[in-house]
């Protein structure tokens, strides 16, 4: 196979997706902690949301303003840097606080991490693969980041059981320092080029015009509220053990991880206009689902099409953003995809929340359902609009 062709395999490639992994053994074995932690030290649900909500929207408004700022400085890998460091050294000192202020300023530096990271990060990711290789370099980033979400709560469930809270903080920077030295040593710059392309519909902004139409998808998927966190809640009610329904969650892990790559091949193959408005179809199934059955074991059905869905919807928003923009801008829009994404899912939640503790999960989940047809139709039009645009740029 010739060089170009194992453009995928680049050691870029390979170094950051083994750092996703390491990263997220450590953050998810703390995330999966953190709220019985909390709980613990006598504090309430509220405490908790406050934590888990502060940290997301710190994190997507770092995400806009590191692609913005990747996009002045060109320096993917110093901000890559900079984040993950951020994240892998602030996480082991929830081991030393016991106060709500002291929890909540950790999981917000720890998330500022996570958003100073995640634009220049897929840059780098897009910029290391050619436009035909593009979609197996994030479905193997992808599907390594989401086996260490599947390893870190399971570590956690040992750790918990011979160490306590604090042992699972205290580990947590085990996998996180050499997930920082193998992204200092073995992960390279990738130069952009300057040059504008007339032939690919791109303005001057160099931005194809109908990415903000895909922005749009993305936003509506946000706002359909469809997360693991309700659906944790919905196998509880329906009569599993906590301790069951996080299984299930790692079987969605499992899913995740195993199709994330064929995704990408896919999508390299056949064009991600095949496959991306499946992203909506899952999210409606898996809504429709929950609302229409109530047997107990349908928990790992619709389980089972949440990690489906997320393997798609993770690893095709990344590819489609690549591929509707000029190589020189694409930091900055990342950081317009990520940071909608986290805006549009953080109202999401909040509409799907209210309407699951007023109404019920069947209303919840049929708001869930009709964003969706939305996200649909909407998905489609901007294929139909952009077919030119899917060969790459």
């Amino acid at each position: 196979m010739s060089g170009e062709g194992k453009q995928y395999l680049k050691k870029n490639i390979l170094a950051l997706s083994t750092t996703s992994l390491l990263t997220d053994i450590s953050s998810e074995s703390v995330y999966a902690v953190l709220p019985f932690y909390i709980q613990s030290l006598g504090y309430g649900k509220e405490v908790v949301g406050l934590v888990e909500g502060a940290g997301e929207l710190v994190a997507s408004i770092f995400k806009y303003l590191s692609g913005f700022i990747a996009n002045k400085i060109h320096k993917y890998k110093l901000l890559t840097l900079i984040g993950y460091s951020l994240s892998n050294f602030i996480k082991p000192f929830f081991a030393i606080t016991r106060s709500s202020l002291g929890i909540l300023l950790i999981k917000v530096l720890d998330r500022t991490g996570k958003g100073i990271r995640t634009s220049p990060r897929d840059t780098l990711l897009a910029a290391s693969a050619s436009s035909e290789y593009r979609g197996r370099a994030f479905g193997l980033h992808r599907a390594l980041d989401t086996v260490g979400g599947t390893i870190g709560p399971l570590l956690a469930i040992f750790l918990l059981l011979f160490f306590g809270y604090i042992g699972v903080f205290i580990f947590s920077i085990i996998p996180g320092l050499p997930a920082i030295l193998i992204l200092l040593f073995f992960v390279e710059e990738v130069g952009v080029k300057k040059n504008v392309s007339k032939k690919s519909g791109l303005s001057q902004t160099g931005m194809n015009p109908y990415f903000w139409l895909f922005i749009a998808t993305v936003a509506v998927s946000g706002l359909a509220g469809y997360t693991q966190a309700y659906l944790l809640l919905r196998a509880k009610e329906i009569g599993w053990s906590e301790g069951f329904s996080i299984l299930f969650l790692v079987i969605a892990n499992i899913v995740y991880a195993s199709l994330a790559y064929p995704i990408g091949f896919i999508s390299d193959v056949k064009g991600f206009d095949k496959l991306y408005p499946l992203v909506f179809v899952l999210q409606f199934t898996g809504s429709i689902i929950i609302v229409l059955f109530t047997y107990s074991y349908i928990a790992i059905v619709f389980f089972i099409i949440y990690g489906i869905y997320m393997a798609f919807h993770d690893t095709l928003i990344r590819i489609v953003t690549s591929f509707y923009v000029k190589r020189s801008v694409r930091a900055k829009a990342y950081g317009y995809m990520h940071g909608t994404y986290g805006l549009s899912a953080l109202i999401g939640y909040y509409i799907l929340g209210k309407i699951y503790d007023s109404m019920g999960y069947a209303y919840a989940f049929t708001y869930s359902a009709i964003v969706a047809v939305i996200g649909f139709i909407l998905s489609l039009i901007l294929i139909y609009k952009t077919k030119h645009v899917v060969g790459g740029i």
